[in-house]
């Protein structure tokens, strides 16, 4: 269609009505439908136009892919917005008996982890659920392939649906202190180390006051 370069951005400002209308369609708004347009008028400057056979198909679309991904941030942003309006309603309104309940909860599934799930598995449903990480994120951090992340997510859901016996020991507060603060800070690397091979506190709770923090008697519950 056309076999030069666009230099002066003739041809886009040709094709911007057309480009904004399509925008317009997917996110139903003028405005973001023209920040999205000239969003994909900086794309066009910096791509390599001549090898381009058909630049209007092009320019479609980059502006229907970039249209679908301000609709997708903008439900992210909803749903974000409102958890932290439950999470901040709860929080206010919250009896020192659900405080306890939630604990309890957050203790059960934490020993079920512990106990069904092999590090890699456990990690990967953690940082998938809970974290919304992407598996391609998930191999990176563990050093694995992206095919290997998603087997360990597959696993790991599957083994906790077979298992659903609670686990009859008690974790010890300290680990389980800490993995609430890892879910709420969102910090992955503090997740990556509590949940990994190498458990710098015992994940069961003492049987004995006297009992210390490393005393061999501490088992250990990861999974085999």
């Amino acid at each position: 269609m056309f076999s030069i370069a666009d230099t002066d951005g003739a041809m886009f400002e040709r094709l911007r009505p057309r480009l904004k209308a399509i925008s317009c369609r997917i996110v139903g708004s003028e405005a973001e439908a023209e920040d999205i347009v000239q969003d994909c008028f900086l794309k066009w400057r910096l791509a390599e136009q001549r090898a381009l056979a058909t630049p209007a198909a092009w320019l479609t679309t980059v502006v229907q892919h970039q249209s679908i991904d301000r609709l997708r941030k903008r439900a992210r942003d909803a749903a974000t917005a409102h958890a932290a309006m439950e999470l901040a309603a709860g929080a206010a309104a919250e009896t020192p008996e659900e405080g306890l309940l939630r604990r309890a909860e957050l203790g059960e599934a934490l020993a079920r982890l512990l106990a069904c799930l092999s590090p890699s598995e456990r990690l990967a449903v953690v940082l998938h659920d809970v974290f919304e990480c992407e598996h391609a994120e998930i191999a990176a951090r563990l050093g694995i392939k992206t095919a290997s992340a998603r087997q360990h997510l597959a696993r790991a859901r599957r083994r906790l649906r077979e298992d659903e016996a609670p686990p009859g020991e008690k974790l010890c507060r300290e680990l389980l202190r800490r993995f609430q603060a890892a879910i709420n800070g969102l910090d992955v690397p503090s997740m990556i180390m509590l949940l990994g091979d190498e458990q710098p506190v015992s994940v069961l709770a003492p049987r004995r006051v006297q009992t210390c923090a490393n005393d061999a008697s501490y088992a250990l519950m990861l999974a085999a």
